[in-house]
């Protein structure tokens, strides 16, 4: 038998590795929201409650909807994984150019694919609407539109969550908003029933309903304690209960529970984490203690510009804080920033920030 050449071996070995890479890539994938590891297999079911993945092991594993960060299919367009990156990272006009190329150019007959693509379009639309009020109609279509015609898809009780909350922005949808958290409470998805919690009890607050806001944010709380897989919706009760707590003029104590979820809460809970800061700058403007806000709010425009809502808010306050502290030219920047970046927000719309 003749040994093959030292160049034939070498081809096979190249084969085999780009083989094995190729097959490492072509594969569904699920991120898991509780500790960011990424599952790569095959979908082998996919409902409104979880998704089960096949490993490349045989090894099922079963993933609840709500502690899925992110889903990837096997051979999607790599514009598309682009697409994502942009979202997460913040960069909603670059996701949605990129997710709106995608949807035309497709030509694959993957239909979990389609429908996901939708998905994630209304989503971007929605994040969006948040800090533009004037593009809150197309975003509310969009995200309504997707529920409507994908009542069986894994993404129909995000979807819900975020139709709900969209809608909570004009007081005149409570009633709508209500009605579709309630639903969500009636889930089977344990992560999303306690979101709609937390998004009920903001709505009672908006009521101005301080104590039964109070006691809705920490019954989730107290539900979601020590599991790990509700750790997002036990931050968000939290910030919550320190919503109520500012309301009701209890600045320290709602100090302490900020406090307590800037130094737990994991770095990728971005929303939670700018919200928090946000409302910690607020208190201590109450406490007039101008110098500790500037470095609340700072701490959103440097670590979460990511998160519209709350950095269009930040910018507004620290246009009014700077030029007090002898920073009139950070002051002028802050103020450009915000309207240039979110001239339909409302706090573009404010005119000349408050100061201390």
């Amino acid at each position: 038998m003749i040994a093959p050449s030292k160049t034939v071996t070498r081809f096979i070995t190249t084969l085999l590795t780009l083989n094995l890479v190729i097959a490492s890539y072509a594969a569904d994938q699920v991120t898991r929201r509780s500790d960011r590891s990424v599952l790569r297999g095959e979908f082998t079911a996919m409902t409104t409650a979880s998704v089960k993945i096949k490993q490349v092991n045989n090894e099922e594993v079963e993933v609840p909807v709500s502690d899925i960060f992110n889903v990837a299919f096997d051979m999607q367009p790599s514009t598309l994984t682009q697409a994502q990156s942009n979202e997460r990272s913040g960069a909603l006009d670059a996701a949605l150019e990129k997710l709106t190329a995608v949807q035309k150019d497709y030509g694959g007959d993957d239909k979990r694919l389609v429908e996901d693509i939708k998905f994630l379009i209304a989503r971007t639309k929605v994040k969006a609407a948040l800090a533009n009020p004037a593009i809150a109609a197309d975003a509310q279509k969009a995200i309504s539109d997707f529920r409507t015609q994908n009542k069986t898809n894994f993404r129909y009780f995000e979807a819900t969550l975020l139709e709900a909350q969209l809608l909570s922005l004009d007081t005149t949808n409570a009633d709508a908003s209500e009605k579709l958290l309630k639903e969500v409470q009636a889930s089977p998805v344990k992560g999303f029933q306690l979101q709609a919690g937390v998004q009920l009890g903001r709505l009672l607050l908006s009521k101005k309903e301080t104590a039964g806001a109070l006691t809705a944010f920490d019954q989730v709380i107290q539900t979601s304690t020590g599991d790990a897989g509700a750790t997002s919706a036990m931050f968000d009760g939290m910030l919550g209960k320190a919503l109520c707590q500012q309301q009701q003029g209890q600045a320290d104590e709602a100090i302490a529970t900020l406090n307590e979820i800037i130094t737990k809460a994991s770095e990728s809970e971005t929303q939670t984490l700018a919200e928090a800061w946000v409302l910690k700058g607020d208190c201590q403007r109450t406490k007039n203690l101008p110098k500790d806000a500037l470095w609340a709010y700072l701490q959103v425009d440097v670590l979460y510009p990511s998160e519209p809502a709350a950095h269009a808010e930040a910018l507004y306050r620290l246009a009014g804080l700077w030029a007090p502290a002898g920073h009139q030219d950070r002051a002028d920047d802050a103020r450009q920033r915000l309207m240039e970046m979110y001239p339909n927000s409302a706090w573009a719309k404010q005119g000349a920030p408050a100061t201390p």
